[in-house]
């Protein structure tokens, strides 16, 4: 595993102490409340109604300062989960990526110890058909011990960077199966190449629906003259203990 100090992950996983928590509150709340105000007005896309894609950038907001929700802002959005009131006029869609987003960002401050290692299957095995997706695919897998954690938006962060060759990862953020196969529809894949991919990936998500799905960046290229990225799917089991990464490497320069 890398040594790197987690901070140099974008800058931004540092570990949050509680005076930080405060201030990441006092930039990030009124964010949210802005943008929850224009979600609800009757200028927006759906009038009064709040969709996937509004409380989607509504909660973006206390990812803007770190990368990550801490202690302050999870306490603010705590009462809301739930809440009959401050949940009026969101669609089905809209409840459900608040409560996805809600599980995953629990203002932890140390990763679970996950360990994962690469399949013994190729990606091509993996989703029954070769193309684009398997040949731009990369995979690993495994899991946390009994009684020693879930897989939260730290650990799913730290240990795709610890374990993987990049150089910067995103947040992950919470997807449905329509927006993953939209994710693997790159130029040239054929549906039976999504369908393979979003089978493999079900293996592990399809009961709990914890699908993830974070940018990466690498800067060396991996052996290579230039940067590369794509983004990577992390797939979570029900009891949140097992994870698969399937990395997909979209652009280089």
């Amino acid at each position: 595993m890398k040594s790197k100090s987690l901070k140099t992950m974008l800058g931004v996983l540092a570990v949050v102490a509680a005076p930080a928590a405060l201030a990441g509150l006092s930039m990030t709340q009124p964010m949210f409340e802005s943008r929850m105000s224009t979600a609800r007005s009757a200028t927006s896309p759906e009038g009064a109604v709040v969709n996937r894609s509004e409380i989607r950038g509504a909660l973006g907001s206390f990812l803007y300062d770190d990368s990550l929700v801490d202690s302050g802002e999870r306490a603010y959005l705590a009462p809301k989960v739930n809440d009959a009131t401050f949940l009026t006029g969101f669609t089905t869609d809209a409840r459900s990526y608040f409560s996805s987003f809600y599980e995953l960002n629990d203002a932890a401050t140390s990763s679970a110890p996950l360990s994962v290692y690469p399949v013994d299957e190729t990606p091509a095995q993996a989703f029954g058909v070769s193309g684009v997706l398997s040949n731009s695919a990369a995979i690993q897998e495994g899991f946390i011990p009994s009684n020693q954690g879930v897989a939260n938006q730290y650990t799913l962060q730290w240990t795709y960077y610890s374990s993987f060759d990049i150089t910067n990862v995103g947040t992950f953020d919470p997807k449905s199966e329509a927006e993953l196969r939209s994710e693997l529809a790159l130029p040239g894949a054929t549906q039976a190449e999504i369908d393979g991919a979003v089978a493999y990936i079900n293996q592990i998500a399809g009961n709990s629906k914890r699908i993830y799905i974070a940018s990466w960046k690498n800067e060396y290229g991996r052996g290579a003259p230039g940067d590369l990225g794509g983004f990577v799917v992390a797939a979570v089991s029900t009891d949140r203990r097992f994870v698969r990464y399937v990395e997909f490497q979209t652009w280089s320069e």
